[in-house]
């Protein structure tokens, strides 16, 4: 079976399946019929955000209905989590636009949730994904956070505050000066040259 029809198909992907539907609708109309092409570019990229949002949407959906239930869960401490609650969801938001996560939460009176999905998907503390994460340091680091939300928003077309893009940027570069204390060096002795072939 063809890969796109299997999903675009699937009764799980309704959301994903409508949005596609009415993008092809909508070229095969007349009122594509009478746009230029940046009209047309400009359109299109707007609708591909958002149908990959919704793909992203139907996907996590898909996952939180597969969540089979784990008995005898402990957290780090080696504390148990007897008792598993249902209706726990968070935001993500993504390169794509506002997410939803729904999943299970592992619960003991006096602890915090554990939420299993979370760390099957590697989610981050904070609600901006890794590719908002990303953006953010690379765009901040070429000038100030006022250009680098503008930045974003055009690459991106997501909304992320001054103060947000500020902090994602900080939380990626944390790791830097541990990265480089722990990188191994190369052992040199004295009189060694260094050359570069060409």
């Amino acid at each position: 079976m063809n890969g796109t029809v299997g999903i675009l198909g699937d009764a799980n992907f309704c959301s994903s399946r409508e949005h596609f539907e009415s993008v092809v609708d909508f070229l095969d109309g007349e009122e594509a019929f009478v746009l230029d092409h940046g009209s047309l570019e400009a359109r299109l990229e707007v609708s591909s955000r958002e149908l990959f949002r919704r793909l992203f949407q139907d996907h996590l959906d898909l996952r939180a209905q597969r969540e089979a239930r784990i008995e005898g869960v402990v957290d780090s401490a080696g504390t148990p989590r007897d008792s598993i609650e249902v209706g726990h969801h968070r935001a993500l938001c993504t390169v794509f636009g506002e997410v939803r996560v729904r999943r299970f939460a592992y619960r003991q009176r006096g602890e915090e949730n554990l939420h299993l999905v979370d760390a099957s998907l590697n989610l981050p503390e904070e609600k901006h994904s890794h590719g908002l994460r990303r953006w953010s340091a690379i765009e901040a680091s070429r000038g100030s956070y006022d250009e680098a939300t503008a930045a974003i928003e055009r690459g991106t077309g997501q909304k992320v505050g001054k103060r947000q893009v500020e902090s994602l940027a900080e939380r990626g570069a944390s790791d830097v000066d541990a990265f480089y204390a722990e990188r191994s060096v190369p052992e040199c002795a004295p009189g060694d040259v260094l050359v570069s072939l060409v």
